[in-house]
């Protein structure tokens, strides 16, 4: 909306009616079209004015006399006002004077007439015979003219008035002055009086000559009647009349022609005069063609403006075609107002055209409620599309995995890297929405606040709400229906329109899991949240986006973790057996570490996507349904993983190094896996979970520990019958090896141990060795149940024995006193000073006879000492050995 127009200057201030007036000033129009309306003092002067620029208008004059105000009117600036005014006056004009408007010259017959007009016109002297005051008059004419509204000073005048010209003239003039001006001018008429009778007395021959003319005239008009008739005139009568009929004969084709001519020059004179109204219907027809419809608006409000009471019956033909290209036009226009998708500046345009050309109904609520029906309708579109395309999808994973893949490779697809298609269907709905649903907000908002220049029907604002709320709805049930259908109401009768979805297909379980689509899914509907913030809607459309986000949140980070604990599950699967070392540790293979990665980054992707809220999101730190949940995923991933390394030891992989070949060390070195997370991957998932600001989940830990402490001892039970078991199954073979009789009076003297002790010693050199080289930390365990284990069998076997002759008694004695040597060092360690070999010791009963000759028990005594001397000297570099891994 431009500013009004403002007259400043007018030039000429005054003049007859038709003169040329210059009319300068501001704001008076963008060109020819904006100007609608032209007054010079109330005449209509608008068909003749000529628009030069913004600030200079030319016109002419109207009929209208007296002084008045020059009003311009603009489309662009409304009424406008104006700081000068023009004087608009009637000249007396003679005959033969030019001038711009008809004038009755029914007074102006006759010669005295004439003469009078002439006499005036050059009228200089005083007619009361005093000088003309001409120098410092005081009254000027817009003065005179505003005393004297029907007044005039000329002498001439037919209003002539004295009190003007006295005013004008002599407004100085001393009253006796005045008076003898008026006998001045009595004298003067008197003399004219006296002055006729003069002239006949100067002029008296002339004056008889006449007369004896005028007798001679009347002599001849009475001889004539005598001689030809009593009416003189009536054979010039019949002479003229029949001339007349001659002539007739002879111009009636000029006539005719004439007449042609001078229809034809009307006619033009008329089409040149209302040469927009006849040329109204074609620049109709070619501003429509060109989609101007602001110019065809003008143009039709101009025309009505002017013609649009008129009575001439050509002129209501015209106007009749310009009203049917109108109708055409609100027709088409109405048309494209519902041809969505349309911009919202369009639609404003369009509505406004529509509002101009006067159309009956309201466009504005029309475009609402179309525009609220194409967005529903163009949503359950793409939902149509896409599920088909699922279903499709669904129905193809029962073919044959062969036949299938033949399929895709024939026809060139590649799903490597494929976006599913309901990924793709959340995000083409959600453009939809996101493209159209501001644009009906933004109108209804507009329609509302009286912005569109419509009228607006307070009750339908329910109604738009309403509109409003059902197109949020629509977004958020297909949304549901597509990702988490179990949030809908499954017994609701429309339930079926949101698209009843089949299972997840594969590609939603490919390596990236369908905790990452998630993810994608939630950011994007969070994108559309925030988008709707800024619209500023009512509650409850923001309440259905914001419990749609809460419940994506919560399955978002089920998934999540659901996928997490798959992963670790995946990572147990798939151990690569290859060696670690870890300093104040031992060795360990990378799963542990992966393991640890794997849930860092599942407890963080979580809380940056869930449990981190953002712009009027619910808190699900708050929820203790939700921190169920993610307690009991959590306790899953720790106890999938705990599970897993108990399996891993059974897998048939073997790793890189070739030191992990044998079931023991797998055993071992899942032992170690065990050890290693216990003490330090669980403690430092706990110090993260703090940090991520996680609640307390002491519970979830402490049930892993206790599955791990589980697995621990299913494994150390397993290695104990995968490398202990073999180990004792050869002791009684080599203790009876070469039919060797504990019993037998013929056994020499013992100097040594039996090579069974030393073998016993030597295997548990080996799995010392064994453990010490995969994972120091658990020799002590290992070895001591090792220990324990073979102790039990030599106490078996001596249990028994039915009866030792004294040297028998002497090497049993000796042999166990040996390996409680040989495992002295160890069993010190054990926090249990008991000797197991004494058990097996006790086995071996000692004679009557020894037990009572004191010189004998001396001699045994020195004997047993003497063989475990022995057996420290030649076992030296092997009791060294359990000692240094003892250190």
């Amino acid at each position: 909306m431009g500013l009004p127009p403002v007259v400043t200057g007018v030039s000429p201030k005054e003049g007859p009616p038709g003169t040329r007036v210059t009319i300068r000033g501001e704001n008076l129009g963008f060109g020819p079209e904006d100007i609608i309306g032209l007054l010079i003092n109330e005449s209509n002067c608008l068909l003749s004015a000529e628009w030069v620029s913004s600030n200079k208008i030319i016109a002419r004059s109207g009929p209208s006399k007296g002084r008045g105000d020059i009003i311009i009117l603009t489309k662009s600036g409304g009424i406008g006002s104006c700081t000068v005014q023009f004087r608009g006056y009637h000249e007396t004009i003679g005959p033969l004077k030019e001038s711009a408007v008809w004038v009755d010259e029914s007074h102006l017959s006759g010669l005295g007439r004439h003469r009078s007009l002439i006499a005036t016109s050059f009228q200089q002297e005083d007619p009361l015979g005093l000088s003309v005051e001409n120098a410092g008059k005081k009254f000027s004419e817009e003065e005179l003219q505003d005393l004297f509204p029907d007044g005039s000073g000329d002498l001439g005048a037919e209003n002539f008035s004295p009190s003007w010209f006295l005013l004008e003239h002599h407004h100085n003039t001393r009253f006796d002055d005045l008076k003898a001006g008026l006998s001045f001018l009595k004298r003067k008429v008197e003399g004219q009086k006296e002055g006729q009778i003069s002239f006949l007395k100067a002029h008296a021959g002339s004056v008889i000559e006449q007369m004896d003319t005028l007798l001679t005239l009347k002599d001849m008009v009475e001889k004539n009647k005598k001689l030809y008739q009593p009416d003189l005139t009536a054979n010039l009568e019949k002479s003229i009349l029949s001339a007349k009929v001659e002539a007739d004969r002879l111009f009636e084709d000029v006539l005719k022609r004439k007449d042609t001519a001078d229809g034809t020059r009307n006619a033009l004179g008329i089409l040149q005069r209302f040469r927009f109204l006849f040329h109204l219907p074609a620049a109709l027809d070619k501003n429509i063609r060109q989609a101007d419809y602001d110019l065809v608006i003008n143009d039709y409000a101009r025309a009505k403006a002017l013609f649009g009471n008129t009575e001439v019956a050509i002129f209501k033909r015209v106007l009749q075609e310009a009203e049917q290209r109108i109708q055409n036009l609100r027709q088409v226009l109405q048309q494209k107002l519902l041809t969505f998708p349309n911009s919202l500046d369009e639609q404003k345009k369009i509505i406004r055209n529509l509002m101009n050309l006067e159309t009956g109904d309201n466009p504005a609520w029309n475009c609402l409620i179309g525009q609220y029906k194409h967005l529903s309708q163009v949503m359950f579109q793409c939902k149509d599309t896409y599920l088909n395309e699922e279903k499709e999808e669904h129905s193809d994973t029962l073919e044959v995995p062969t036949q299938k893949y033949m399929k895709n490779a024939e026809n060139g697809v590649n799903n490597n890297n494929a976006i599913p298609g309901r990924i793709g269907f959340l995000e083409e709905l959600s453009d939809i929405f996101v493209r159209l649903f501001p644009d009906l907000w933004k109108l209804g908002q507009a329609y509302f606040g009286g912005e569109l220049f419509v009228r607006v029907d307070p009750s339908k604002r329910e109604e738009f709400k309403k509109m409003v709320l059902d197109v949020v709805s629509i977004y958020s049930q297909l949304i549901r229906a597509s990702f988490i259908p179990h949030t809908l109401d499954g017994q609701s009768p429309h339930r079926a329109k949101f698209g009843l979805w089949p299972p997840f297909s594969s590609s939603f379980t490919d390596d990236e899991g369908i905790g990452s689509w998630f993810v994608s899914c939630l950011r994007t509907v969070r994108t559309n949240y925030s988008g709707l913030l800024s619209l500023d809607l009512p509650t409850e459309p923001l309440n259905a986006i914001r419990d749609l986000l809460h419940d994506l949140r919560v399955h978002c980070m089920r998934s999540l973790l659901i996928q997490a604990a798959k992963n670790v599950t995946g990572l147990v699967q798939h151990e690569t057996w290859k060696l670690e070392f870890i300093e104040g540790h031992g060795s360990v293979t990378p799963l542990p570490q992966q393991f640890e990665t794997q849930m860092m980054e599942s407890l963080q992707m979580v809380k940056e996507t869930t449990f981190q809220a953002e712009q009027r999101e619910t808190n699900l730190m708050d929820n203790a349904a939700v921190l169920g949940d993610l307690n009991f995923l959590v306790n899953k991933c720790l106890f999938n993983f705990a599970s897993g390394i108990e399996h891993t030891a059974s897998s048939d992989s073997n790793g890189t190094d070739d030191l992990v070949s044998c079931p023991e060390v797998k055993l071992l070195l899942a032992l170690s896996n065990c050890q290693y997370t216990m003490l330090y991957i669980l403690p430092r998932l706990q110090d993260h979970w703090k940090k991520l600001g996680y609640p307390d989940m002491s519970s979830a830990l402490n049930a892993a520990k206790e599955a791990l402490i589980k697995t621990d001892k299913a494994l150390m039970k397993r290695y104990m019958e995968e490398k202990v078991e073999p180990l004792i199954g050869i002791v009684e073979p080599s203790m009876f090896a070469g039919r060797f009789d504990w019993n037998d009076n013929q056994l020499d003297v013992p100097t040594d141990v039996r090579p069974y002790c030393k073998e016993i010693v030597m295997n548990l050199i080996s799995v010392h060795a064994e453990v010490a080289l995969i994972c120091p930390l658990l020799v002590d365990r290992v070895v001591e149940k090792v220990v324990r284990k073979v102790a039990a069998e030599l106490r078996r076997l001596f249990y028994c024995v039915k009866a030792f002759s004294t040297n028998g008694t002497l090497q049993a004695r000796a042999d166990m006193a040996a390996l409680s040597r040989a495992c002295q060092t160890l069993t010190s360690r054990y926090g249990n000073h008991h000797d197991p070999f004494s058990e097996a010791g006790k086995m071996v009963p000692i004679s009557k006879d020894l037990s009572s000759n004191l010189q004998e028990q001396k001699n045994f005594q020195r004997n047993l000492d003497a063989i475990v001397t022995t057996f420290e000297r030649r076992m030296k570099l092997q009791l060294l050995c359990l000692d240094f891994g003892a250190d």
